[in-house]
């Protein structure tokens, strides 16, 4: 019993923090912020690095004088062998490249959907800006999300009922409830988990990312705007075996991870 109630306060503190800065970051944001300068209509990402860069220190905080923990060791941030990185970077490209192709296909592109939207918004914005989101922001998120969510729920349950719940959390919280944009952030969410379980190390899911939504902006700025379905069911098989074959390595790859000590070396985020 006392293992679920340090469950549920674990998992409070980090959904209960994150969402009462998130709504005070965006508040002064748009309206104190945004309005100054035409600057902030492409740059809109920049509120999301705004909640990143004070969220996560008091996180640290939280963590330290409520749990007694580092959070960043709490999280496992040790270091990775070239081999690991260079799967996780594998998966991810080809996540970023299925996502891409797939927003493209003209009824997921519809109004109906939310996804061009979504990434638009993210997407648009000047790449220096873009390259602070995109590092600051999966450090913050994959520390909270499969470094502490899913570790505190493995604590009582099935590694396999973590991942979904932490998975189904993801894209609830993300996403607002929006069901396709749920389900589609629900889906990485599990094979960011499986990185992060089968590499024990936050690093290979952040790698993940990185890549996923590093070549999306690469490819939404510079890659074909071709929208034919042909093409983009092409594109989306080659991704998906991408990741299929990633996965495979990794899988493969895990059991010489587990054979040897990790180093607990904790990198500075």
């Amino acid at each position: 019993m006392k293992a679920w109630g340090m469950m549920l306060a674990r998992a409070a503190v980090v959904i209960g923090l994150y969402f009462a800065w998130f709504f005070t970051a965006t508040t002064l944001f748009f309206d104190y912020v945004y309005p100054r300068s035409t600057w902030f209509e492409q740059n809109t990402v920049t509120v999301i690095i705004l909640n990143d860069l004070v969220g996560l220190p008091l996180m640290v905080l939280a963590w330290r004088f409520l749990f007694k923990e580092n959070l960043f060791k709490a999280a496992k941030f040790r270091v990775m062998s070239g081999k690991s990185v260079a799967i996780a970077l594998w998966i991810g490209l080809g996540a970023g490249l299925f996502t891409v192709a797939f927003s493209r296909l003209p009824a997921i592109a519809s109004d109906q959907y939310k996804f061009r939207e979504l990434f638009d918004y993210l997407n648009r914005a000047e790449w220096y800006v873009f390259l602070i989101f995109l590092i600051l922001g999966n450090i913050y998120k994959e520390t909270l999300f499969r470094g502490i969510l899913m570790n505190t729920f493995k604590r009582v349950l099935p590694v396999w009922i973590a991942i979904v719940i932490q998975g189904v959390l993801y894209g609830a919280l993300f996403f607002f409830g929006d069901i396709p944009l749920s389900l589609y952030g629900f889906l990485g969410a599990v094979i960011f988990a499986l990185l992060y379980v089968w590499f024990k190390s936050i690093w290979a899911p952040i790698a993940a990312q990185i890549a996923c939504q590093g070549s999306q902006y690469l490819l939404w700025h510079y890659g074909p705007k071709t929208t034919d379905i042909s093409v983009m069911s092409i594109v989306m098989a080659v991704a998906a075996a991408m990741i299929t074959l990633g996965i495979f390595l990794a899988v493969k790859h895990r059991s010489s991870i587990s054979t040897r000590p990790p180093s607990e070396a904790v990198k500075s985020a």
